[in-house]
């Protein structure tokens, strides 16, 4: 019966894992003020953000997360001031070259550097890029993805929202 308990608790364990893995179930974001990079005045409160918010964690090293980039300008472009977006850049991306990138790319949407790691961590250890959690306004983790950006299911949640 012991033995039997135990699996019955890892099972529950490793459920619970997947759930708060998966952004499912409501989860709060971390309350982190995300820092725009070339303005370090502009800030957001992630666990309370007050509109849809869309978390782009990626890497300028990242062939996938450069792709992406048309599709999330897209986004803003299109959902305009009714949403938040904010893109972090991992913890071991070289900091000049994460500005340069900005710069360059002219991305009309804040960048904050995790040099921490500490953004990362807080929505649950993402190692992945790119990996896109979108926040309800009030903070809760009602999306994720993980690889390519599917944006059909995107903007669907957004519009839910909305």
């Amino acid at each position: 019966m012991h033995a039997f308990m135990l699996r019955l608790a890892g099972g529950i364990m490793m459920l619970a894992s997947f759930f708060v893995l998966n952004g499912c179930g409501g989860n709060k974001a971390p309350a982190i003020e995300a820092s725009n990079l070339l303005d370090a005045s502009q800030t957001l409160n992630l666990s309370q953000p007050n509109k849809p918010t869309l978390v782009v964690f990626w890497a300028t090293n990242c062939s996938s997360c450069i792709e992406e980039i048309p599709s999330i300008i897209s986004l803003q472009k299109h959902y305009g001031d009714k949403i938040h977006i904010v893109a972090v850049a991992m913890s071991f991306d070289d900091p000049i070259t994460l500005k340069n990138f900005v710069i360059q790319r002219q991305l009309p949407y804040p960048v904050t550097h995790d040099t921490s790691g500490d953004i990362a961590l807080g929505f649950g250890k993402i190692f992945v890029t790119p990996t896109n959690l979108l926040l309800s306004p009030e903070g809760k983790i009602v999306w994720k993805n993980v690889g390519d950006l599917d944006k059909v299911t995107l903007k669907k949640r957004i519009d839910e929202m909305l």
